[in-house]
């Protein structure tokens, strides 16, 4: 989750699948960002995103929020 989340992307936030590194570094690529299936259909559950997943900046990259049906 970042502070986007409810404004301009999904409320529950994005999904971005990392692979673990061998070394000390992580590189993030936030353009590969994604709403999770719960964000468009009531038919899914989402996990609660856990409190160290929230980052307090805006990430104004990836899939935004879905069109209203």
């Amino acid at each position: 989750m970042d502070l986007t989340n409810g404004k301009t992307s999904y409320a529950g936030g994005r999904y971005i699948d990392l692979k673990i590194p061998e070394g000390n570094e992580l590189s993030v690529n936030f353009h590969t960002a994604y709403n999770p299936y719960c964000a468009y259909s009531a038919r899914y559950s989402c996990p609660i995103v856990p409190e160290e997943n929230f980052i307090e900046v805006e990430i104004n990259a990836g899939v935004k929020a879905p069109k209203p049906h």
